[in-house]
């Protein structure tokens, strides 16, 4: 089994890729104090997980500002690959909570699980840099939402 993650204030949370426009790999990756987690995942979940999370916050009555997150960092070692993502809400720590399952390969496996509680001008600017970064991909894709480490 892959090691698990519950990251309760992370100082980031960022999509990124690697890789040149059209054969670029996608990633999230949250880091806290002492953590630095990086995940795999498909173009089509980043974009999901944005507009999952705008749709949730987009009801509930809460500040708009978005905290712009840092650059995915590198060198990228994802420690699993996404199979299945979910979004809550602890609104009593006032969090978006992300949840990500590890794509298991058979069902005797057991999958890891990562959990990202993000504050709401946090998921603010997760949304808006994902959304762009799949947007407008190929034009960004030259600096790639990244920086070395």
């Amino acid at each position: 089994m892959s090691e698990s993650f519950d990251l309760l204030d992370p100082t980031n949370f960022v999509a990124g890729t690697v890789g040149e426009p059209g054969d670029r790999i996608f990633f999230i990756q949250g880091a806290d104090t002492t953590d630095l987690v990086s995940l795999k995942l498909e173009k089509g979940q980043v974009q999901g997980l944005a507009s999952g999370m705008a749709e949730l916050l987009d009801r509930l009555d809460v500040d708009k500002t978005a905290s712009p997150p840092s650059t995915l960092i590198e060198p990228v070692m994802a420690a699993w690959t996404v199979g299945g993502l979910g979004i809550g809400l602890d609104e009593e720590g006032q969090r978006v909570v992300v949840v990500a399952d590890e794509i298991i390969e058979n069902d005797e496996q057991e999958a890891a699980t990562a959990r990202f509680h993000l504050t709401y001008s946090q998921a603010r600017g997760f949304i808006e840099h994902s959304l762009f970064l799949v947007e407008y991909g190929r034009d960004f894709g030259r600096q790639n939402g990244h920086r070395p480490h």
